[in-house]
């Protein structure tokens, strides 16, 4: 029961009442978390689809489903019952009310029955309850479209006489909202009242007649009259109506019939009238950034997107020449960013303030690339060449900043520095960066087709364009395993960083840099390495599954997290490489996740409950809703214009199971049918001019009997294509209405491997042709097959000795009268040894070796020092100069105290409670650090002697998520003989950081295990699991006082005489030291 409703119908009433108890949320179990889903435990599908619905029955989320107004910050909360709240910035009200029928009177939120439904800016209630007899209240609530309030609508169907309704409006318990009372960020109950209200309003309204009205504005509560009722509810639906009707999209699956409107509603809660605002809730600010601009022309609000793009076009600086040479790196921020001062490089002509109609604002991101790459797809979808002209040197001064800032050097590969979502703790040290790259080759190709058009030199754009992406082909692609690196290191050895991230893969898609055969080999990527989290709930027709953006630890914001809208640009990305149907199953995993499953109906939010951290976090998030916009009009209905060049380009994503999808926008509308072996497509465009249609479709047989454009026959011609189909083209002139009609005959397309083989390090793979196809041809661009041993019925060959993991080659085949690429995955299983150490230890066997000489520091130094050298010559995002921390966090750092492990040398001796001793020093320096940094060497060489079957190690030192999946240092023994023992220390696998311990949950954070073990510095603990033996709970914050090392097991040939042991740093960043050594 509603407490402030009660308090409040006691205090203003004059009779007595008997108070009916409550039954709040008594009929829906609650969603569950990641930690009990390994439990077994399912989530529940809290909101069912029915038309373009969002339905509950009985639902316990309070304020999570936000209607919008206008273009202010208003806005009205609902929930799954009917109690709710008007947000205002610091006068926020609880808004409630209380059913009386006779002397018995309930809460309206504590009904029997309660049936709510969302519908793209509406939300609706049908109650019913004992009390109400035969009864039936239906409540619909609206914002109001040119004012701050709403209205309520009541609708009584048979019930009791002398119907009252007790409304209330008060303050809210929350005095102060983090995030302007949030999902996830503010407490749940933040819009309650307070258990005794102090400014609590009390009206009644009569339930005696069939309708009535109640009205919020200037956060107070008003009876209208019937008439003034009607028409203020009337104009609102109005308006909620044709936002809705801007994206209209049916498809056979249900979930998906609501999307079009609830995105428009969701769109224009974001829209401030200049800008796409950063969220509607949460994030709402003035930010250039992320993905939120492209929302416009993805649903047709061309006049929104280019006042949008006129806003920021005015925020660009134009009359600061870069003066200040680099590196310009601020110095209070311990070299971490660029410093804010004007003529730096950074903060120069044509960077992109973050407010717009603003020059003189300093803002620390690079979001120039975003908003571009938005503008660039504005004009394709208008076409408008006049547009163009007036925003070519916005276009022309970006490309020149970007240049100045990021490829410095004019190698044709661009640092990134914060320039998309995942940006905060990214940093790349003036490294080659995939994302960054990918967005200056779009940007300088289109530029160059764009100055052909307007009379402007496109050379020096057609250049840089083709030195990226020959540079991005011959230094970031790994040819050998089919996807771009992260990046290349530009200090050190300029090792490339293999473990992408999703960013990596769908930027580099969506910029238009692969081929058809990377772009397949790149998906696979995502595949085999993101960590994948099972999507699942009683009710689902199957399992689906979303995506971490990485498999980077240890945790920090950003970098791994399960973020909506970066799934769903991944989805987006495997439509564009014609893997439609796992594009599909991504996209509808995530609109599950966070629509149906989570606590907002229809919620276009940023983190999902998976998420590790931060859990279900925030509504209706800009970057979300741009990238929604894409995924569904360009992804699944595979609509991409380009009105510049007077074409169109329809290449439906659908599930192939699908019979039939429509959709329609401002800009077009086209239907599919399927009636057995005939596809009809009706496409009608509302594009100022017609384009000239390209339809691209899957074939579905074998043979096409024929092909019709608008009832006449015509050519069609296959196109290259590496997602297993071939891919039929059908040409229609510029026209407003076509209806292509294929006519499929013959049999159904053959599948030569629909799973991936499994063969062994230099195993075979043997593949037979189904009945119906023939082998022509082998591409195997990732060298996996060693022959090619390949005829029209058989391909045979050895796998190569040095391949292992997921690999993929390609087979040209022919199956009646189509021929085409069928990709072929196979999985090299090296069964991997795990080598768990510390076994059959003999401590009388052991001996220590004296390593003094070798010191150079002590542990604790290790954040007390400034690394200064070498770092890089042009302004950067880059490790902050105490050797901890990032961008967001400069003056992070870590207290490292070794006094209780010190404490327990005796006689220089540290007996661990394996049975190993160890030498350590009791005073003094008691560590060799090697680095990269200046500060230390690189390579520390301890003299052996001897045999031994086992060098125990005690290391210590520092790594960090830009270092992992990598090794960060090398551990080599050495015989007399030359040969050697090598032990990779790589990050997480057995190199962890000094000053924490890694959270592991099996998905997004995972590493092999058993863990190695640890040492506590600051009591001598020795655990393979010292966070439990520490008591660390929780997922974020895992600092172990006074930091922890690691202790390594080499096994040794006992048969050779020893000579030496080296430690070399091989990673930028980080810090490695060796404290102790001791062989047995």
């Amino acid at each position: 029961m509603n407490k402030s409703c009660l308090i409040g119908f006691l205090m203003c009433s004059a009779f007595s009442l008997v108070v009916q108890a409550a039954t709040d949320g008594a009929h829906i179990t609650k969603t569950i978390s990641q930690i009990e889903r390994k439990k077994g435990i399912k989530r529940t599908i809290q909101y069912r689809p029915d038309g373009n619905d969002f339905v509950c029955v009985n639902g316990k989320n309070r304020y999570t489903r936000a209607l919008y107004g206008g273009i202010t910050d208003f806005r009205i909360e609902t929930s799954d019952r009917p109690v709710f709240a008007a947000y205002k910035p610091k006068d926020s009200k609880h808004i409630c009310f209380r059913l009386q029928c006779g002397n018995q009177s309930i809460a309206l939120d504590s009904l029997k029955f309660c049936e709510a439904r969302y519908r793209a800016g509406r939300r609706t209630y049908r109650l019913t309850d004992p009390l109400l007899g035969k009864g039936e209240l239906n409540i619909s609530v609206l914002a109001f479209p040119d004012a701050e309030g709403g209205i309520w609508r009541f609708t009584m169907k048979d019930m009791p006489e002398g119907a009252l309704l007790h409304c209330y409006i008060s303050e809210i318990r929350a005095k102060n909202l983090s995030r302007n009372g949030d999902m996830g960020a503010d407490r749940a109950d933040s819009f309650d009242a307070p258990q005794l209200p102090k400014e609590q309003k009390h009206y009644k309204l009569s339930l005696d007649g069939t309708t009535a009205y109640i009205v919020v504005e200037d956060q107070e509560l008003r009876l209208p009259a019937l008439v003034e009722g009607t028409s203020l509810y009337d104009k609102s639906e109005k308006w909620r109506s044709e936002i809705e009707s801007s994206l209209q999209i049916s498809t056979p699956d249900p979930y998906f019939n609501p999307l079009g409107g609830a995105l428009a509603a969701a769109a224009d809660g974001i829209w401030d009238g200049k800008i796409w605002l950063h969220g509607a809730i949460g994030w709402r600010s003035q930010l250039n950034g992320w993905r939120a601009a492209y929302i416009g022309d993805f649903i047709g609000w061309h006049d929104r997107a280019r006042t949008h793009f006129d806003s920021y076009a005015a925020s660009q600086v134009t009359d600061v020449p870069a003066t200040i040479p680099h590196p310009t790196q601020d110095t209070a921020l311990h070299l971490a960013r660029s410093v804010k001062k004007w003529g730096t490089p950074h903060y120069s002509n044509g960077y992109i303030c973050r407010t717009p109609y603003r020059k003189d604002q300093m803002h620390h991101y690079d979001m120039n690339l975003c908003y571009i790459d938005e503008l660039l797809w504005h004009f394709n979808w208008t076409g408008d060449l006049d547009y163009v002209r007036k925003m070519w040197l916005v276009l022309t001064s970006h490309l020149a900043w970007e240049k100045l800032n990021y490829d410095p050097d004019n190698d044709g590969l661009y640092d990134a520095y914060c320039c998309i979502w995942a940006s905060d703790a990214l940093y790349y040290n003036s490294g080659a960066v995939t994302h960054s790259s990918a967005y200056n080759y779009r940007a300088n190709k289109l530029a160059a087709m764009l100055a052909e058009k307007i009379g402007e030199d496109a050379t020096p754009y057609e250049k840089e364009a083709d030195k990226i992406l020959k540079a991005m082909n011959e230094r970031l692609w790994i040819k050998d395993k089919g996807y771009w690196a992260e990046f290349q290191d530009f200090m050190g050895h300029k090792r490339l960083h293999e473990s992408a991230g999703l960013w990596t893969i769908y930027h580099a898609i969506d910029s238009e840099t692969a081929d058809p055969f990377q772009a397949y080999q790149a998906t696979r990527y995502v595949d085999t390495s993101i960590p994948h989290i099972p999507v699942f709930a009683d009710g689902l027709d199957r399992d689906y599954e979303t995506l971490s953006t990485t498999n980077w630890m240890p945790y920090v914001w950003s970098v791994n997290n399960v973020a909506f809208a970066e799934v769903m640009h991944t989805a987006l990305a495997f439509f564009q490489a014609g893997r439609g149907d796992d594009g599909f199953n991504l996209l509808k995993g995530s609109i599950l996740d966070g629509m149906y499953l989570g606590k907002s109906p229809g919620n276009f939010g940023q983190i999902s409950l998976y998420d590790a951290v931060r859990r279900e976090t925030y509504r209706d998030f800009a970057d979300q809703i741009g990238i929604t916009s894409r995924t569904l009009i360009q992804g699944l209905y595979g609509v991409s214009p380009d009105a510049l060049n007077g074409k169109l380009v329809i290449r439906p994503g659908f599930p192939m199971a699908w019979d039939k999808a429509s959709m329609s926008m401002a800009d077009l509308a086209y239907e599919f049918l399927r009636k057995g072996d005939m596809d009809i497509y009706n496409v009608t465009q509302r594009f100022k001019e017609p384009l000239a249609l390209t339809l691209q479709v899957n074939a579905v047989k074998d043979k096409i009997r024929l092909v019709k454009v608008n009832g006449k026959a015509v050519k069609w011609k296959t196109e290259e294509a590496a997602n297993g189909y071939p891919l039929i083209v059908v040409s229609v002139p510029a026209v407003t209405k076509a209806e292509i009609e294929i006519q499929w005959e013959g049999n159904v397309l053959q599948q030569i491997a629909n799973d991936e083989i499994v063969t062994t390090l230099e195993g075979q793979v043997d593949l037979n042709a189904p009945q119906g196809i023939s082998f022509l041809k082998v591409y195997d661009p990732q060298n996996v097959l060693v022959t090619k041993k390949v005829n029209t019925t058989k391909l045979s060959s050895k796998v190569n000795k040095d391949k292992k993991g997921h690999h993929t080659f390609f087979v040209y085949t022919r199956q009646g009268n189509m021929e085409w690429w069928q990709p072929v995955n196979v999985y090299v299983n090296v069964p991997q040894v795990v080598y768990n150490g510390f076994e059959n230890i003999e401590t009388g066997k052991c001996r220590v070796v004296n390593m003094d000489k070798q010191f150079n520091s002590s542990v604790a130094d290790i954040f007390k020092n400034e690394y200064l050298s070498p770092r890089s010559p042009y302004t950067t995002l880059q490790l902050p100069t105490q050797g901890i921390g990032e961008w967001c966090h400069p003056l992070l750092t870590a207290e490292i105290d070794d006094s209780g492990l010190r404490s327990l040398v005796k006689d220089n001796m540290y007996k661990t409670s394996l049975g190993i001793p160890f030498r350590v020093m009791k005073e003094g320096n008691n560590i060799a650090y090697t680095s990269l940094w200046d500060n230390y060497p690189d390579m520390v060489k301890v003299p052996l002697s001897g045999k031994a079957s086992h060098a125990y190690l005690l290391l210590v030192g520092s790594t960090n998520h830009m270092q992992c999946r990598i090794a960060n240092g090398i551990v080599r023994v050495y015989y007399t003989d030359g040969t050697s023992e090598v032990l990779e220390l790589v990050n997480p696998d057995n190199w962890c950081p000094i000053e924490q311990d890694f959270y592991l949950d099996d998905f997004a954070f995972d590493a092999p295990r058993p863990r190695p073990y640890r040492f506590h510095l600051k009591t001598g603990i020795v655990s393979r699991d010292l966070g439990k033996a520490l008591k660390l709970r929780g997922s974020a914050d895992r600092r172990f006082e006074g930091g922890a090392g690691v202790m390594l097991d080499i096994p040794l040939d006992k048969n050779k005489t020893l000579k030496e042991l080296t430690l070399e740093t091989v990673a930028n960043d980080v810090v490695i030291g060796l404290m102790s050594v001791t062989l047995q």
